[in-house]
């Protein structure tokens, strides 16, 4: 019978049946024949050489089977020891590659979400066509383009038909605005572009409130162009100045209009309506210099709340106008430890500084019948500026031409360094000191100030910082970190690393640096004063 068994094995290895030859081959009275142990040899090699075929085909398990059965046989031979080694290898080498397939798949499946579906293909192209999770991701990018290209094709029929807002509103409904399709971008290009036309045609027609809404309806596109924020920005300006016109501001929503009207000088309409501001303005100045000024900086607040759409066109206003002017002065001028709009800063081995808080003011001789804000003793007929802050921008302007830098304006935007010549001799220097600060200072030079003692002034935004570096607005080396002086509710209050005394007194902030009482901060002394007529 065991002869039999053995006949039986050789028969089945003959035939290429391994598997029924192994079954037979293990057992004990097979492996201890002379016979048998001849048969287990040949046996082991045959299956090596199979396990060997399972492997180069990537059939790790039956490789590992196969390897597993001969080491049965033959123990660990070197055959069978090799077999072993090459397998781990190649599962491990294996699953490092399933990995990297797996992220190739996954930053690819997230590329098409984010509308790059070329680059999510270039991708997909990298990563074996067995791989079944690919081969879904695959089937989403076709759906994609032809989704996309549906999308195309219609926006383009609008676009032919001169029918802008379809091609929006279907850019919009299809979410092709995500897509970053070459194709795409071209056809969002093309329709910024006539967006900008569409605008430009509404804001020279005066039609602020349909252009608005049009850019509005376009928002959800993306990020517009720099021509289109220019235009966008022009309508801001209209709808700010027209709430300052609301809010009883005439002057204020001069410099906004005239910087529209620098992007469309087209625009007949800004002509009148800056021409009526104007007038308004001027008549306003002219009722505040006279005995209704205080009357009605008085009456101000309460005119307010009776109104809940002048309130809001206030309050909107007041955003972009740091120092409220009119209601401040009123408001400063009423308690005597209130802080004054304008004031000196006396500060000892320093020198003393002129502070305006209101954002607008009138430069020019102290004979002028204009009655400037800040009084020079210069030429009579030396002309009358007005430097204004709007926004973050300081802005200075002249009925009569003037020269900054040497060119000729009317009116002009500044920056840090510029030179106003009001007349030969009469020259302001404008400084800018700390770009995150737009407080500003003028240094005067030909003329003079009723006060010779006052070294500059400050136009005076949210703070004044005091120390002793380069973009400090006060320099001094008497305090070694700087110094933070800002208006808050009327009161001038102060941030220092050193202690502060006011009056000798430690500072309090409920009440705020003291007018005309002595202040020390470290070895720095200096008073506020108000300014004399």
């Amino acid at each position: 019978m065991l002869i039999l068994r053995i006949r039986q094995a050789e028969c089945a290895l003959a035939d290429g049946r391994l598997d029924e030859a192994f079954e037979i081959a293990q057992a004990d009275d097979v492996r201890s024949h002379r016979h048998g142990q001849r048969l287990l040899g040949r046996l082991a090699r045959e299956i090596v050489r199979r396990g060997q075929e399972h492997l180069a085909a990537h059939r790790f398990q039956a490789a590992l089977l196969d390897c597993n059965k001969a080491e049965k046989l033959v123990g660990t031979m070197s055959d069978v020891a090799q077999l072993r080694t090459a397998i781990c290898e190649a599962m491990t080498k294996n699953q490092q590659e399933s990995q990297q397939q797996a992220m190739k798949v996954a930053e690819a499946k997230r590329h098409i979400e984010d509308g790059w579906l070329s680059v999510g293909g270039r991708i997909l192209e990298k990563v074996s066509a067995d791989n079944d999770r690919a081969r879904m991701v695959r089937q989403e990018l076709e759906a994609a383009r032809i989704k996309t290209d549906d999308a195309v094709a219609k926006v383009e029929l609008a676009l032919s038909r001169g029918d802008l807002e379809e091609a929006i509103d279907i850019v919009r409904t299809t979410g092709l605005g995500q897509s970053r399709n070459g194709r795409v971008g071209e056809l969002l290009g093309r329709i910024k572009s006539q967006t900008v036309e569409r605008v430009r045609s509404d804001l020279q027609q005066g039609r602020i409130g349909r252009a608005q809404a049009f850019v509005q309806r376009l928002a959800p596109l993306g990020k517009e162009g720099a021509e289109l924020a220019e235009w966008v920005e022009a309508l801001a300006r209209c709808r700010q100045a027209a709430l300052y016109v609301a809010a009883g501001k005439p002057a204020d929503a001069l410099p906004l209009l005239r910087k529209v009207k620098l992007i469309c000088p087209s625009a007949a309409w800004l002509d009148t309506a800056i021409l009526e501001i104007k007038r308004a303005a001027e008549a306003y100045e002219e009722l505040d210099a006279g005995p209704l000024g205080l009357t009605l900086a008085d009456a101000a607040p309460i005119m307010g709340s009776d109104d809940s759409e002048a309130d809001a066109a206030v309050a909107s206003a007041n955003r972009y106008a740091k120092q409220p002017p009119m209601q401040d002065r009123a408001m400063s001028n009423q308690a005597g430890e209130s802080l004054p709009w304008k004031f000196v800063m006396q500060i000892d081995g320093v020198g003393s500084f002129l502070v305006f808080r209101e954002q607008r003011i009138t430069i020019g001789p102290i004979s002028s019948s204009a009655r400037p804000t800040l009084g020079l003793m210069a030429d009579p007929n030396t002309p009358v500026a007005i430097i204004e802050r709007v926004d973050e921008d300081y802005f200075v302007r002249c009925q009569t031409p003037i020269d900054v830098n040497g060119k000729s304006v009317g009116e002009t935007m500044l920056r840090d360094g510029d030179r106003i010549t009001l007349s030969p001799r009469c020259v302001l220097c404008f400084h800018l000191p700390n770009p995150a600060s737009t407080t500003a200072l003028l240094t005067v030079s030909g003329a003079r100030l009723n006060r010779p003692d006052i070294r500059q002034v400050v136009l005076m935004d949210r703070d004044i910082l005091v120390g002793p570096y380069t973009n400090n607005h006060i320099r001094t080396d008497l305090v070694k970190d700087p110094v933070a002086l800002f208006a808050q509710n009327g009161r001038l209050l102060c941030r220092a690393k050193d202690s502060i005394l006011v009056d000798g007194r430690s500072f309090d902030p409920s009440v705020g640096l003291a007018v005309g009482k002595p202040i020390e901060i470290g070895k720095l002394s200096m008073v506020v004063a108000r300014l004399e007529a």
